[in-house]
């Protein structure tokens, strides 16, 4: 089903309240967990929270970061990347969904100005490790009753950043247990966000929407970037792409208050084709 959901962080310099009833206002009434590993709330205050404003989550953005490699060419590594995503499944589970985004990569430990055919090279080598992981995974989550979603990445990491080629190898491993979140910030900061779209759209069961200006995954709303949106909707009703579109967008509360006063529901609706 093809409905908005918002990001709703938790131990940040945010009020997750007051964020949620932002979004609430302008119909948005589903959120993805994403939360401050060092301070974290309970999955039970988590959903005390939604339900409380009368709304609910439908997934969570699982742990990542520079230590937290699933495409490492080191075996034990991933080894202990399974676990983590094991204890995260379980999270998910205590939260009631079954959904959990993954990123395949860790970043660059430093900043890198590479070529293309240079990350590519980079991202080819990498291709087996991730096969290997993501079969495993898949296999985890099948036991587990939970859906890992593979966030496709920027040029900021070493693979991850040719969605398409991302989905094909994610729909390789045959399994209900994986699938992919397209990111439609990542993917304009690496090409043409419809040609991606596209290419992904066979693996694809949710979606991070944000905007950028092509060049800083800035995570910006919908139309205050370069990202061609009316290009898009037409494309997710053409790929009849009815999955979660999620505003990954960290505008402080209020700012967004000021904008849905200004008439940004309309606008994210159209975004994203949902009347």
């Amino acid at each position: 089903m093809r409905r908005l959901a918002t990001v709703l962080p938790f131990g940040f310099d945010f009020d997750p309240a007051r964020f949620m009833s932002a979004y609430a206002a302008m119909g948005v009434r589903v959120a993805q967990f994403y939360r401050n590993v060092e301070k974290p709330p309970t999955a039970a205050e988590a959903v005390r929270l939604v339900r409380g404003l009368h709304c609910e989550f439908d997934s969570i953005h699982a742990v990542f970061g520079a230590h937290i490699d699933p495409s490492s060419p080191d075996p034990e590594h991933r080894a202990e990347c399974l676990r983590i995503y094991a204890d995260e499944a379980r999270l998910s589970l205590d939260l009631g969904v079954r959904m959990l985004v993954v990123h395949p990569a860790a970043p660059f430990k430093e900043p890198r100005q590479l070529s293309e055919a240079s990350a590519d090279a980079i991202e080819s080598h990498r291709w087996p490790a991730f096969e290997d992981f993501a079969r495993r995974l898949a296999e985890q989550g099948e036991k587990m009753g939970v859906v890992y979603l593979i966030e496709n990445l920027t040029r900021a990491f070493p693979m991850g950043f040719h969605a398409g080629e991302l989905a094909r190898r994610v729909l390789a491993v045959g399994s209900p247990a994986l699938r992919m979140c397209f990111d439609t910030g990542h993917a304009h900061n690496c090409g043409d966000v419809v040609s991606a779209l596209r290419a992904s759209a066979p693996a694809i069961a949710y979606l991070h929407v944000h905007d950028n200006d092509g060049k800083l995954d800035d995570h910006r709303m919908p139309g205050d970037g370069t990202i061609a949106w009316s290009a898009f909707a037409a494309a997710l009703n053409e790929l009849r792409l009815n999955v979660p579109c999620m505003f990954e967008v960290f505008y402080e509360e209020a700012r967004v208050e000021a904008l849905a006063n200004a008439g940004l529901g309309p606008r994210l609706h159209a975004a994203c084709a949902v009347d």
